[in-house]
């Protein structure tokens, strides 16, 4: 997925729109983004799915609900 620029915002986001339809938006925080980055600039987004911290994640949450229902009973 490839993003553009629009603009950066006060309060440090930056407004990211899909390129190159440029049919939806959103806001990212500008921290996030490379030094030096300006408006118009084009970036490859990619998302990749950490699987053993989801497992790791939802074992947690698992035991913590244990813990709740046990607490409760």
């Amino acid at each position: 997925m490839r993003v553009q620029i629009d603009r950066f915002e006060d309060g440090g986001w930056a407004v990211l729109l899909l390129y190159p339809d440029g049919a939806r938006s959103f806001d990212a925080p500008r921290e996030l983004l490379p030094e030096g980055a300006s408006a118009g600039d084009v970036f490859e987004v990619r998302f990749e799915h950490d699987r053993a911290e989801t497992d790791r994640l939802a074992g947690e949450n698992r035991r913590l609900l244990d813990e709740l229902i046990w607490e409760e009973g």
